[in-house]
């Protein structure tokens, strides 16, 4: 689960009520077909754009190793930010990966978790290791 609970505000709406279906919606510039993260500002012309559903795989740019404390001792989180397949970059908590694991280049894939126990608190992208049948990573070429 998030370090936090996660609220909507006016701006975020739209995003949240995609996590809700369990979709990523990304920015789609209508004329040049060209793909946005969900913050990039579309007022200047909003009937350009549109907001459109992304596969939910990407490849690891960057990542890092957050580690904290809480009731049961010493934490290690794995965050980074990942290159989506439309293009765009996104930043977020990886799951089920070893701390120690070199996951540059590695594939991913979106999964959706609630950010807290809450009837106000917003489901949130994580993204999660895309194995092979053999179990190991599989990078983009």
């Amino acid at each position: 689960m998030p370090l936090f609970p996660v609220r909507r505000d006016a701006d975020s709406a739209a995003f949240f009520d995609g996590t809700a279906r369990d979709q990523f919606l990304l920015i789609r510039d209508k004329v040049t077909g060209e793909y946005f993260d969900p913050t990039a500002d579309t007022s200047v012309d909003p009937g350009r754009f549109e907001l459109v559903p992304a596969a939910g795989t990407g490849t690891v740019v960057s990542w890092s190793v957050v580690h904290g404390k809480d009731a049961e001792g010493p934490t290690r989180t794995v965050v980074g930010i990942v290159q989506l397949d439309e293009g765009p970059w996104w930043w977020g908590e990886f799951t089920d990966v070893d701390p120690a694991q070199d996951i540059a280049a590695a594939s991913v894939t979106i999964a959706f978790v609630n950010s807290g126990d809450g009837d106000r608190d917003e489901r949130v992208p994580q993204f999660r290791l895309i194995q092979s049948a053999a179990g190991s990573l599989t990078p983009f070429s």
